[in-house]
């Protein structure tokens, strides 16, 4: 009788559970800087894991062995939300104001980020294409660029430089709005092949030279990874590789500003080391991120 009893309040826990979770909500987050829905926990050391009903977050870490038989050390985060409104970007000032930097910590917090990585540096770089949250705020771009265009679903779309994307309509794709376009690169994997031209790359890029990277990937519908490297860095094309290593489903793979604006946090703590003390790090004015959509009762 008594395990009846036991059984029974368990059964109706249960059910209270599953009634509040209906009750709960998953919104579509505006397209504006507004940012996300307050994760449902905070950061505390040796956490692998998020989840709420809008996003889950898995965390990995990789110490792969170069060629000079030294390892380095790979950073991934695995990424899956339920709406493609979750994946954002913001910057520190606006991104119609030149040269405002600050703290990739303060602008996670400011938009209740569960991941945030440092974006393209959008205005280091006056050639760029600047298109955020659905606004342009620079329409041209100079030529030999590999652009990622990131449209209404969630979707990538790489434009490689050879196509040349200076020149086509940016603000649409394959009859979808474009939400974000990146303009960094170059890019690594492109329709689940790897790129190998690496003429595109930002003169600071060094494509064969070891450096901090940050790589932001499409692995499926609303699925995504970032991957970043520690200081004794790798080039790209073996980044790539191990970025097939860690996940051979990956269709779209761009590289994004690297060295020591390389900045990976989770739950709003950094969880990469770079070749500086974590409060030398650069100063960023921009970042791309993944919001929670989670809306308790």
């Amino acid at each position: 009788m008594k395990h009846t009893r036991i059984l029974a309040m368990l059964t109706a826990l249960m059910l209270l559970a599953i009634q509040g979770m209906a009750c709960a909500e998953i919104l579509k987050l505006p397209m504006d800087f507004t940012g996300g829905t307050k994760p449902q926990r905070t950061y505390e050391i040796g956490l692998m894991e998020y989840e709420d009903p809008s996003i889950h977050v898995t965390r990995q870490s990789e110490r792969p062995i170069l060629p000079d038989g030294k390892e380095t050390r790979l950073y991934v985060l695995r990424v899956k939300i339920a709406d493609p409104s979750q994946l954002r970007t913001t910057s520190m000032k606006g991104f119609d104001k030149i040269g405002r930097v600050g703290d990739i910590e303060v602008m996670s917090n400011r938009v209740n980020a569960v991941v945030a990585f440092g974006g393209d540096y959008y205005c280091g770089d006056a050639k760029r294409f600047v298109l955020r949250q659905g606004i342009v705020y620079k329409e041209t771009m100079a030529p030999n660029q590999d652009l990622l265009l990131i449209d209404e679903d969630g979707d990538f779309h790489i434009i490689l430089a050879a196509e040349h994307p200076e020149d086509m309509d940016k603000t649409q794709i394959n009859g979808k709005k474009v939400v974000n376009a990146l303009c960094f690169g170059p890019a690594m994997i492109k329709d689940g092949v790897k790129n190998t031209d690496y003429s595109s790359a930002p003169t600071h890029c060094d494509p064969e030279k070891q450096h901090e990277r940050m790589v932001l990937c499409q692995i499926g519908p609303l699925e995504y990874m970032v991957v970043a490297c520690a200081h004794r860095g790798l080039g790209l094309s073996e980044m790539t590789d191990l970025i097939f290593s860690l996940e051979e489903n990956v269709q779209q793979a761009y590289n994004l500003d690297g060295g020591i604006s390389t900045q990976l946090l989770f739950l709003g703590r950094r969880i990469n080391n770079t070749s500086r003390a974590p409060e030398d790090n650069r100063k960023l004015v921009d970042i791309v991120y993944f919001a929670s959509a989670y809306q308790p009762d």
